[in-house]
Formats: C-alpha cells, structure tokens, sequence
C-alpha cells in the first residue's frame, strides 16, 4: 500500500492501490530476487545448492519459470528494484539459476519422448524470451544491463545443454538487438564472449578447454548444425563489428582474424563471413 496526503480531506492520508512489481524491491533484501526460490525444485538440504531430481518436478517447476522472468523484468523498470538487484550480485546469482534450469531432465518414457521434448523444446523458447526480456529491462542501469548481458545471453555454455532450434533462436535474438543495444553489447565484450563460446561448445574438433572434452567426448550435435549454429554466430559478429568505429573496431577484428587462424577446421568458417 502507498500513502499520499489528501488535501481535500484536511492532511488525511489515503491508502492507494499500486502494483506489486512497483513495490517488490520492499518485499525482502534483494527485492526481486525474493522469487527466484519458486524456480526451483528442490535443494541438497547439507548445500542449499539446486537439486536435480524427479524429471517430472524439474519439468513441472520450469513451467514457471518465464513467467517469474519476466515478472523479474517488468520490476526491473523501476529504480529502487534495479539497485537492489545490482547490490546482490544478481546477474551471476541468475547465471547459476539459469545453468540448472536448462539442464534439467525431461521425463522419460518412452511414449511420451516426442511430444516431451517438443514440449521442452517450447518451454525452453519462452524461457530465451524471457531472458532476454530480462536483460533488456534496466533501461536506465546501464552498469546492470551489460552484467546482465554478460551473464545471461553471451555465455553460449549456459545454452549448450539446449536443443539447437533453442540455440539457434538465441543467436537470432542477439543479431536482432545489435541494431537497439550495440552500446550495451560492446561494453560487455560481445565479440571476445562469442567468440570464446565458439571456440569452447560449436568447433568440430574440440579444443583442450572446451565443454565436450570435459564431458569426454565429442558434441552429440550433428556436424550441419554446428557448422549452422557458427554461420548464425559470425552474422552477430559481422553486425557488431558493423556497428562499431574508430578505436573499438581494432580490438574486435584482431579477436576475428586471430579466431579464424585457430579454427581447427576451416570449412567450418563460411568463406562469406570471414
């Protein structure tokens, strides 16, 4: 509730109705952050850290879980929510969140597998919605909007464990965004960030460090859509580099050329892009 004074009532103050994502920064310390526990299952009760258990609670949970983004976002619009978020390290808190979200476990029976990972496949198309709703929302934090950037839509491990329509939707989205937030994007290293992420979940010949030889093998991707999900990620980098000059442009090219020099297998760089 929210009291005004009213003068035609003689200094009386009257109780206003107002929107809860006005005022969710008073809820608790943290202020938005108060609803991330609904997206999650379970917790280890000796670690507190996010349990994954039964599929068909992760699954049930993450039906949740877009719409609490983007409850998360429209908060985000007003100051008091904003400083909170940013004074609780929210955008890695978020990033942890969202790692657990997508590797969560779809149910598995048999004959249910089609139409569960479709159903997965949709609900994980909202939740990159959501995200980048998220990111996008603190209009007027800039700081917070580059970590949440950062933390959120350029680290391509967080996406890996997706389905590659999921992936591929979010390279879309940010080849999109060059053209209304390239300031944002370049403040938070877009290109080296998108380039390392290709380096370490989309080459065909895995390096040292990249996130299927941690996993002892291969990527379970087929090759066309590696080489497909690389094509998506070189046009975000050719809008970015597009969109800067001067002195930011140096930086950003010698990432490129220096990337594409490393590629273990170079047809796997469309000659167009590089």
């Amino acid at each position: 509730m929210h009291r005004k004074p009213a003068q035609v009532l003689g200094e009386v103050h009257v109780a206003a109705r107002i929107r809860p994502t006005e005022a969710i920064w008073a809820m608790a310390e943290g202020g938005p952050m108060v609803l991330l526990p609904f997206t999650v299952g379970a917790v280890d009760k000796d670690t507190l850290q996010p349990l994954i258990g039964k599929a068909d609670v992760s699954s049930s949970t993450m039906l949740h879980c877009a719409p609490i983004f983007r409850m998360l976002s429209v908060s985000l619009q007003h100051a008091g929510n904003a400083e909170e978020i940013a004074r609780s390290y929210a955008p890695r808190l978020l990033a942890y969140i969202l790692g657990y979200l997508v590797s969560a476990p779809s149910p598995g029976d048999p004959e249910r597998k089609a139409y569960e990972q479709a159903r997965t496949e949709e609900r994980d198309e909202e939740l990159v919605a959501a995200v980048v709703s998220l990111a996008r929302a603190p209009q007027n934090h800039t700081a917070l909007k580059v970590q949440l950037f950062r933390s959120l839509l350029l680290d391509l491990k967080l996406w890996i464990s997706c389905s590659y329509g999921v992936q591929k939707k979010l390279l879309s989205q940010l080849a999109d965004m060059v053209f209304t937030e390239a300031p944002t994007m370049r403040g938070a290293s877009a290109v080296q960030m998108l380039l390392d992420g290709c380096r370490r979940c989309y080459w065909l010949i895995p390096e040292s460090d990249s996130i299927h030889t941690f996993a002892g093998g291969k990527s379970s991707q087929p090759a066309g859509e590696l080489n497909a999900l690389v094509d998506e990620l070189l046009v975000v980098i050719e809008l970015l580099l597009g969109s800067a000059n001067g002195s930011s442009l140096g930086p950003d090219v010698r990432s490129v050329v220096q990337f594409v020099l490393d590629c273990p297998q170079h047809n796997q760089v469309s000659d167009d892009h590089s």
